[in-house]
């Protein structure tokens, strides 16, 4: 049963990937719908060289905070005997917290460089 906690991981383990696949990959042309797309790059190529620079390192970084944080929840939960329905539940809530928070801070970035 405890095998579901697993689950817990997946969304750490997408952030990190996409990270690393767009850091070691980064699209240069915005018409290729590939890289970190969102209206914010695309805007101007400027816009969009910027998101392709800066998104990985968030997502990278907030990809390995969430699984520590995955972790310790998982490892928490065995240790209280807690019910392996409500990490899950956590472990979703947090993980979708931490994607949206990386497209937030991706977004306020490139809006922060380019509104002076």
């Amino acid at each position: 049963m405890y095998g579901l906690l697993v689950l817990n991981f997946i969304i750490p383990l997408v952030m990190t990937t996409v990270g690393f696949v767009l850091k070691k990959h980064p699209v240069t042309d915005m018409k290729k719908h590939s890289g970190y797309n969102t209206p914010t790059s695309r805007k101007s190529q400027e816009h969009w060289d910027y998101a392709q620079r800066i998104a990985p390192d968030i997502f990278l970084s907030l990809g390995k905070i969430l699984g520590i944080v995955v972790l310790i929840l998982s490892v928490g939960i065995v240790l209280l005997q807690r019910s392996v329905y409500t990490a899950l539940c956590a472990g979703i809530g947090i993980g979708v917290a931490f994607l949206v928070y990386g497209f937030y801070k991706t977004e306020t970035e490139i809006k922060k460089k380019f509104e002076r």
